[in-house]
């Protein structure tokens, strides 16, 4: 059983140590007290791990699965030491000796060595790609880190921001950009995107899960189209709200173990016109989020909800994100129905080709899909 406490304590003793070493001697005994502290604390938890994991998302650290939202000064100085290094993630392995620690420790602190040329035989550090980037991966043998565990910890920071949101809290919509820029160079890159998705359904909360899945599905269409990388953040930060209004309905309707009521249903279906009202008084940096979440349930034929007056086309974005919300809702266990094969569910889709969805975009989607799973060997 993973402590989250412990494990926090970590970065909490590494933040420290590093303060230290920015400010004392090498041998002063404040630092070798902290790197002694340091090393202990690891060792105690890479002994029952293996391997220990953080990385950054956004301006949080996540530590395995677990986000640790309560940064300090200390922590910040530390975030700020590791991103001026090109280093979104590292992880340190069973076995790690005191000086290596220590070298470590002061390669981070003082910035005397070069982080392409720096390496360690217990702790591995590295970046994540963009689409398209030839920056190499350091550290490859823990490549899938970049995957799993930042998404579980993401899942997490999201669903204090998007629950802090829509009540009109402090949260504001940097704190989700924050949350795509980090993330989205992760899940953009994976190749076996659709198939590693689904391990997020152990998240004990579906609107977050869903709401990420969706993002890295309308990503990758995007991608696929050839938008530029600057689109493909801002497309990110729209298909990840896009459920926002969810926020406000209540929790017995969402969590129903069974066939909703027509009643229920209504009052489900406002919840895209409420989230697109929360997000009007937010500053998105576009007009896109607005839109997507007003329009996603919307299919092409025009029918859906909510209903409109203009028998006008949609905006593109919001097409993509219909097919992915659809595609993720399909392939999702729910208390009241098993997830559906992607046999299966491509086959209920194919369907609702010219009438539920989009034509062009949604044989961009299949292409998507069908080349990742054939990458996977499905």
């Amino acid at each position: 059983m993973k402590n989250r406490q412990e494990l926090f304590g970590v970065v909490l003793d590494l933040a420290q140590t590093i303060q230290a070493a920015t400010i004392y001697p090498e041998n002063h005994q404040r630092v070798q007290q902290l790197l002694t502290r340091l090393h202990n604390r690891i060792g105690q938890m890479a002994s029952s791990l293996g391997t220990i994991h953080i990385g950054i998302i956004g301006d949080h650290f996540v530590v395995d699965e677990f986000p640790f939202l309560e940064m300090n000064p200390a922590l910040r100085k530390l975030l700020q030491d590791i991103r001026e290094k090109g280093i979104e993630k590292f992880s340190i392995r069973e076995g790690l000796t005191y000086g290596e620690l220590k070298r470590f420790v002061f390669f981070l602190a003082t910035g005397r060595e070069d982080v392409q040329g720096t390496r360690f035989e217990s702790i591995d550090h590295g970046i994540i790609q963009s689409i398209g980037g030839e920056t190499p991966e350091i550290g490859q043998e823990n490549a899938t880190f970049s995957r799993s565990h930042f998404l579980f910890g993401a899942a997490d920071v999201l669903k204090d921001l998007l629950k802090s949101m829509a009540q009109g809290g402090v949260a504001s919509v940097s704190g989700a950009r924050d949350i795509v820029a980090g993330i989205m160079k992760g899940i953009r890159q994976d190749v076996f995107l659709f198939h590693r998705l689904m391990q997020m359904q152990s998240h004990d909360d579906y609107t977050v899960t869903h709401s990420m899945n969706v993002s890295a599905i309308v990503v990758a269409q995007a991608a696929a189209l050839g938008l530029p990388e600057n689109r493909l953040q801002e497309i990110g930060l729209a298909a990840m709200l896009h459920d926002i209004g969810k926020e406000m309905v209540p929790s017995e309707i969402l969590q129903k173990p069974g066939k909703i009521n027509p009643s229920e249903f209504a009052t489900m279906a406002e919840h895209p016109a409420m989230g697109a009202k929360v997000l009007k008084k937010m500053d998105c940096g576009s007009d896109l989020p607005v839109i997507v979440c007003f329009e996603h349930h919307i299919k092409y034929d025009g029918s859906g909800y909510p209903k409109i007056s203009s028998g006008g086309p949609l905006h593109p974005v919001s097409y993509i994100t219909q097919i992915a919300d659809v595609f993720d809702a399909l392939r999702t266990y729910r208390p009241y129905r098993d997830s559906l094969d992607l046999k299966t569910t491509l086959s209920i889709m194919e369907r609702g080709r010219g009438t539920e969805f989009e034509p062009n975009l949604f044989d961009n989607f299949l292409r998507v899909v069908l080349a990742d799973q054939a990458g996977a060997g499905a």
